[in-house]
């Protein structure tokens, strides 16, 4: 889950991570990319777009979705892979915008208690703005299994949005995570 402090943190790290013209993206999975990162940069009209793409392997994970009414998913091991792109756009005028997406790619799951074939959903996107005003930012994950033959589902969706003035103070937190188990 993307909380309002990682989601500060994470704009912060970026506006520090761009200036240094880093190339490491900081909102990339613990896993190792499966292949080189691919990165292309442009400017147009003093403005100044940085784009990075990763693909990462999750064969080897294992995941679970606990619900508040204390159903949950058995435990599931992942095969396939996430791919994330990330862009960082810096404007003549000083705004920094940043957006990210994943998607996944090949992505299924086996119960590791029934051997069940789970079709896995994992989706991210974030977009983020600072100006000299303030910054916002919304973001929103998305996380499912659904059992093949069984067709039992749980999920878990995570928006946020966030706003922050000039001065540092925030006049926006709010975080919403939903669980659904239908077991």
């Amino acid at each position: 889950m993307l909380s309002f402090a990682r989601a500060v943190s994470l704009l912060s790290t970026l506006v520090v991570l761009a200036a240094c013209d880093a190339t490491d993206s900081p909102t990339a999975p613990s896993a190792a990319p499966t292949q080189p990162q691919r990165a292309t940069s442009s400017e147009t009209g003093g403005a100044e777009r940085t784009v990075d793409e990763n693909l990462y392997d999750l064969t080897g994970s294992q995941t679970e979705i606990v619900c508040d009414n204390g159903q949950a998913s058995e435990l599931v091991e992942l095969e396939g892979q996430i791919y994330e792109r990330f862009a960082v756009l810096f404007t003549p005028s000083g705004v920094f915008q940043a957006g990210y997406h994943t998607m996944p790619v090949g992505l299924r799951g086996v119960g590791t208690i029934s051997g069940e074939e789970y079709r896995v959903t994992e989706r991210d996107h974030g977009s983020f703005t600072q100006t000299l005003m303030g910054a916002t930012g919304s973001y929103r994950q998305v996380i499912s299994l659904v059992g093949r033959t069984s067709r039992r589902s749980f999920s878990l969706v995570v928006r946020g949005h966030y706003t922050i003035t000039a001065n540092g103070d925030i006049v926006v937190e709010r975080e919403k995570a939903i669980f659904t188990c239908d077991a």
